[in-house]
């Protein structure tokens, strides 16, 4: 925006639900559903695997995105299957991507039910293609990704990824901005409440143990929970 205004397609907002890039939650189900979409312009309708987290908390959200939550720490998305009566392609958005990545993890997702999970939108090679360029008479190789089903080139396809501990820094960080400044009391208030912080009831055990502020790099200063001075 360097003349105050939007001059490329990669500065585009992108609204509510498009804008999450990364998403954290206990999978509650995973089923396969009718087609959400029943127009043929872009080929036979496919049905659906519908995936669902519960205590979710959105973890990353695109560059340009609305601000937006989640209602009631429900997430909810979709993934193309195949056709009704038909198996998903090997070079799919479902098999490459979906549960590819699951595979990556040591497990098929259906097994992530009753754990909690780490989802991401990733574009992922799915396969690549070869013509020959009219001008030159070369043969070129195209890479096709992931892509929404109106054949347009979305933010990537939902996958499994390396799923976040209490052992994490990005978690260790994230609780500690939470508790500073915080009464013990108060504190385990937050480990209960807050969408994030309590996907992970070790933080409480610590807490409960009186080691948690040496976990965290943190000390207890008139009661309250403080950065430590260098």
């Amino acid at each position: 925006m360097s003349n105050g205004f939007v001059e490329s397609t990669s500065e585009a907002a992108v609204g509510g639900y498009q804008g999450i890039k990364k998403v954290r939650g206990l999978q509650v189900k995973l089923e396969k559903i009718p087609p959400k979409f029943t127009d043929t312009e872009y080929g036979e309708p496919k049905e659906q695997v519908e995936i669902t987290l519960e205590d979710a908390c959105i973890l990353e959200m695109f560059a340009n995105a609305d601000e937006f939550e989640l209602k009631d720490s429900k997430f909810t998305c979709w993934v193309p299957y195949a056709a009704e009566g038909k198996v998903p392609h090997a070079n799919s958005t479902y098999m490459k991507c979906f549960v590819a990545s699951a595979e990556e993890q040591g497990k098929r997702p259906s097994e992530f039910n009753g754990e909690y999970v780490t989802l991401e939108r990733q574009s992922r090679l799915l396969f690549k293609t070869k013509t020959k360029n009219k001008d030159t008479d070369e043969s070129e190789t195209t890479e096709v990704r992931s892509v929404n089903r109106a054949g347009i080139p979305s933010s990537g396809a939902w996958c499994f990824v390396s799923d976040e501990t209490a052992d994490s820094e990005g978690v260790k960080d994230y609780v500690k901005a939470l508790l500073i400044g915080k009464t013990e009391k108060v504190a385990l208030r937050e480990l209960l409440t807050d969408t994030r912080a309590k996907q992970f009831p070790e933080f409480k055990a610590m807490l409960q143990a009186g080691t948690l502020a040496t976990e965290l790099g943190l000390e207890m200063v008139d009661d309250k929970f403080v950065a430590k001075e260098d």
